[in-house]
């Protein structure tokens, strides 16, 4: 287990297995805000999204600075830092019957681009290496890193529409998860009328909000989504925000030590936090 995966799992002690929230219903979808979590499984089971991420990241980041000897400036990764910092992390898992048999896939992803698209062209030290980005995430037959792709022919699962000066909906995180979900019930990778259970970052937005009911009703599933309230929503910080952040700080650092001195950590001023909805051409911007 790599160092960026073991801190996000110290707390799960604290946090059992997820367990399903008694209002869904059949084809329905129910949201619920999280301002304390103090057994842990928000932090626990989103920061699995988040290591993984970050793990794929790093080892992205290791072939990208070959030709450099392995060192980038700090500048050089400031994009990186920002969009770990800032990124919506998702952890679904999907449970479903065939056969009278239960199973249980699970869905990771996180919002934003492909990695060669936060190398400043400003700052030497990367060179983007030829392998498609889903080469670094670990998967297999449980575990989906969700990635953006064309939709399902026939599936109405969309994000909304690209608008100028605004966020790619097709780079959100629950897209890419719901997105992948439909791919797999079409080619029989998993079965339709399941459960999904979510842990997500943040609210979801005005885009990913209808998917997850149209999601619902074309699957015939019941989707329940917990999600950390205070990711800047109206300014607040709430105690499961906090931890969340603490969490992120907690691998951006580690990637800086991994690429460059300790000592030449950035840290982000706390009262001025950012993710995937601020305006910034370096993460959700393009499309």
């Amino acid at each position: 287990m790599s160092v960026l995966v073991a801190i996000f799992l110290i707390a799960a002690s604290g946090a059992g297995s997820p367990t399903w929230a008694r209002d869904t219903f059949q084809g329905g979808v129910t949201l619920l805000s999280v301002d304390h979590d103090d057994d842990h499984m928000m932090r626990t089971w989103i920061g699995v999204a988040m290591g993984h991420y970050a793990n794929a990241m790093a080892g992205w980041l290791v072939d990208a600075s070959r030709n450099h000897g392995g060192h980038v400036s700090v500048q050089a990764l400031s994009r990186f830092q920002q969009q770990l910092r800032r990124a919506t992390f998702a952890h679904f898992e999907y449970r479903y019957v065939v056969e009278g048999v239960p199973f249980t896939r699970t869905y990771l992803a996180a919002s934003g681009r492909e990695f060669r698209t936060y190398i400043d062209p400003r700052e030497p030290g990367l060179v983007a290496p030829p392998d498609p980005d889903s080469e670094y995430f670990k998967q297999d037959d449980v575990v989906t890193f969700a990635m953006a792709a064309a939709a399902t022919e026939g599936s109405e699962v969309l994000p909304q529409p690209a608008r100028p000066n605004m966020p790619n909906r097709g780079n959100d995180a629950e897209i890419k998860v719901l997105q992948a979900i439909i791919r797999d019930i079409g080619e029989g990778t998993v079965a339709p009328a399941g459960h999904l259970l979510g842990f997500v970052s943040k609210q979801p937005c005005e885009s990913c909000d209808p998917a997850l009911r149209q999601f619902a009703v074309e699957t015939g599933s019941e989707v329940h989504v917990n999600y950390v309230f205070g990711a800047n929503q109206d300014g607040l910080r709430t105690p499961a925000w906090a931890a969340l952040r603490e969490a992120r700080e907690a691998i951006v650092d580690d990637l800086v030590t991994m690429f460059s001195a300790p000592a030449a950590n950035m840290s982000p001023d706390l009262e001025d936090p950012l993710d995937d909805d601020s305006s910034s051409a370096s993460v959700c911007g393009q499309p």
